[in-house]
């Protein structure tokens, strides 16, 4: 009498298989199908399903593969990118605080000019001063003006072109 194999094991195509357990039939029991022959169909159709999801596991694999590797180029290059904007930044970044040196060193530059144009009107007499300020531009004017302290400006106004120390009034007192 022979054993019955828990599950016979099937090499085809290089690949291993299961397939179901082998054993006798019972003793006056006829195979289904009538004959001897039905049996190893059987485990030919069960073997090329296996097999048939087998391809279709290792398709799915290599899908997955392929696209595994298509994510990693793109975060590479999403890596290179961000290291160039990071460089772009520093860059800017650099070139602004640059820019930003140079701006303070020029208004520096230009507020020592206006102090020391501001304490030659100071000095000047009333009468020379009011004439220099009438041939200003009128934004300049006011800026000089309002710099002053009340009692030069008192001694100027009435030197000056009526129009001009009126719009000066009226400047200073909307800015109020």
């Amino acid at each position: 009498m022979k054993k019955s194999l828990p599950a016979t094991v099937m090499v085809m195509s290089g690949l291993l298989l299961l397939a179901p357990p082998v054993s006798s039939p019972p003793a006056g029991a006829q195979p289904a199908g009538g004959g001897p022959q039905a049996q190893p169909s059987a485990v030919a159709a069960g073997a090329k399903s296996v097999v048939g999801e087998m391809a279709l596991v290792e398709a799915k694999r290599q899908q997955l593969a392929a696209r595994e590797a298509a994510l990693a180029v793109k975060e590479q290059e999403l890596k290179n990118l961000s290291a160039k904007l990071e460089a772009r930044v520093k860059e800017l970044e650099s070139a602004k605080a640059a820019l930003d040196r140079s701006l303070d060193a020029r208004k520096k530059v230009q507020s020592a000019n206006y102090q020391k144009m501001l304490k030659v009107y100071k000095a000047l007499k009333p009468a020379e001063a009011a004439q220099l300020l009438d041939k200003m531009d009128e934004g300049e004017v006011l800026e000089i003006l309002n710099e002053m302290d009340q009692k030069r400006v008192a001694k100027l106004l009435p030197l000056m072109k009526q129009e001009r120390a009126l719009r000066w009034t009226r400047h200073s007192l909307a800015a109020k």
